[in-house]
């Protein structure tokens, strides 16, 4: 994600939206003032609602396939660097299976796993 090798990524099917944590963006480096401040409410899976700080976009790049990719930016405790939600996941055309823990997307090579 941008020019770092984010690890710990989850992605998770059920997420409408694109997830960066505070504490990750801060280790890239990135300031509050590249984050545009809009504050909107995410309700998590245990049903509790979380103020986000606001939106930055950044370059993704997975399996040699690169899209800019929103993300909400959310100040807690991280499980997790990031979350990919629907929006990547639909714009990477790509088909993620829990089964099988893995995500196929088309790259420039054919299909990558």
């Amino acid at each position: 994600m941008g020019e770092f090798n984010v690890e710990r990524v989850l992605v998770d099917t059920g997420s409408t939206v694109n997830i960066l944590f505070w504490q990750t963006l801060e280790k890239m480096g990135v300031t509050l003032e590249q984050i545009k401040l809009e504050a909107r409410t995410l309700t998590g899976y245990d049903g509790v609602a979380k103020a986000s700080m606001g939106d930055v976009k950044l370059q993704v790049q997975a399996g040699g396939v690169t899209r800019k990719s929103k993300f909400v930016v959310i100040d807690a405790p991280p499980i997790y660097n990031a979350i990919l939600g629907s929006p990547w996941i639909y714009s990477m055309q790509a088909v993620p299976s829990t089964y099988h823990l893995c995500v196929k997307f088309p790259a420039a090579t054919g299909i990558y796993t």
